[in-house]
């Protein structure tokens, strides 16, 4: 008869608990890195939606003259009785919001009412791009691309282009 040995048939109660603990910040971290994961994710899905939008626009307008084809017409805008569908120079999108967006087309694209196209066009003076001038042979187009979830959700700006289009 040994006296005094004793033999270990399992872990403490103190063992235990460090394990459990161990394994519970274990866990819950793993579930902070997906969450954050997930965030990410969907920036980077909605970072590129913008930027196909605002593409959709510069697509639009790479086709269209400079100036009116109407060489009456004096307007820096949308000349009056003009729609979308008869826009014919690039001045004529400036001050146009787009929600739901459109695409190079001018089609409305069904599905992402949750974003607008924000198009302003103004003169520019190529020789100092970042000088407007009150007419030159350039305009600035810039589209800012937004993003509301929903009515009571705020408006975030998701991106913004702008690119010079010189008369030719």
């Amino acid at each position: 008869m040994r006296v005094g040995t004793r033999q270990s048939r399992g872990f403490t109660l103190i063992e235990a608990a460090m394990t459990t603990a161990i394994i519970g910040i274990a866990f819950v971290s793993v579930l902070e890195l997906f969450t954050a994961c997930t965030k990410q994710n969907k920036v980077a899905a909605s970072s590129t939606v913008a930027m196909m939008l605002a593409q959709h626009i510069q697509e639009s307008l790479v086709s269209l003259p400079f100036t009116d084809p109407n060489p009456l017409s004096a307007t820096f805008g949308a000349e009056t009785g003009e729609t979308l569908a008869t826009f014919d120079d690039v001045d004529d999108f400036n001050g146009m919001t787009f929600n739901p967006p459109i695409d190079a087309g001018r089609t409305e694209i069904e599905g992402l009412d949750q974003y607008s196209q924000v198009i302003t066009v103004t003169n520019a003076n190529p020789a100092r791009p970042s000088a407007t001038g009150t007419a030159g042979s350039a305009v600035r187009v810039r589209v800012v691309v937004t993003y509301q979830a929903n009515a009571a959700a705020p408006v975030e700006q998701v991106y913004s282009y702008s690119w010079l289009t010189m008369n030719q």
